[in-house]
């Protein structure tokens, strides 16, 4: 059954019971589109296999795409991947902030989304409404970036993207403008931090 919601939510003082609607619509296998301390995101359960099609279909995504695991902490991340002393004082000097980190993947990350990769990068944006949303539904969300195929740059004008998500079934969070710098990526996979896209955050840290 097709399900499409644009939920407004003021980005100082988001409304909870919009936050806990699209709990409710993603809980039903759907996508949500959530903004973020860098640029809007494409969120769903892990678990969620007609989601992750349709945000597959609608990006023209392979499955070698890396998707990233967002967390609402540090001790939620430590479930996804191993992370040693060194590692784990950078995120926490870090996040939640602008960054995405590549780290060594757990056991617990489902293969069939992940494959045979032994590293995922981990997110913990600083936005309120994507803070909240993480708080409230108390478990990992796998993320991409929402930026249409053949775009450089990723959607950033509500206005501009809900007509072209109509069709899909998802709730938008809609807390007008994001940014349109993706997140900075630092590889934590080796013994010294190694960056891979220079983003939003500032890098050293």
């Amino acid at each position: 059954m097709h399900v499409f919601e644009h939920l407004r939510l003021h980005p100082e003082r988001p409304q909870i019971r919009q936050i806990r609607r699209a709990i409710e619509i993603m809980r039903q296998g759907h996508f949500l589109v959530v903004p973020t301390d860098t640029t809007y995101v494409m969120l769903c359960l892990p678990q969620a296999v007609d989601a992750l099609a349709d945000i597959r279909a609608f990006r023209r995504l392979d499955d070698h795409h890396m998707w990233s695991v967002v967390c609402a902490d540090l001790s939620q991340a430590a479930t996804c991947v191993r992370m040693d002393n060194h590692a784990h004082r950078i995120l926490k000097r870090c996040l939640p902030g602008a960054y995405t980190f590549i780290l060594p993947a757990s056991s617990t990350l489902p293969r069939r989304i992940f494959g045979k990769r032994k590293d995922v990068g981990i997110r913990i944006p600083d936005h309120l409404v994507c803070q909240m949303l993480l708080e409230e539904v108390g478990e990992v969300l796998l993320a991409t970036t929402l930026q249409l195929p053949g775009l450089d740059e990723p959607e950033h004008d509500p206005d501009d993207f809900v007509p072209r998500l109509k069709h899909l079934s998802c709730a938008v969070l809609d807390a007008g403008w994001a940014g349109m710098v993706p997140t900075t990526v630092v590889d934590l996979c080796e013994s010294e931090p190694v960056l891979l896209r220079e983003g939003a955050g500032e890098w050293p840290a």
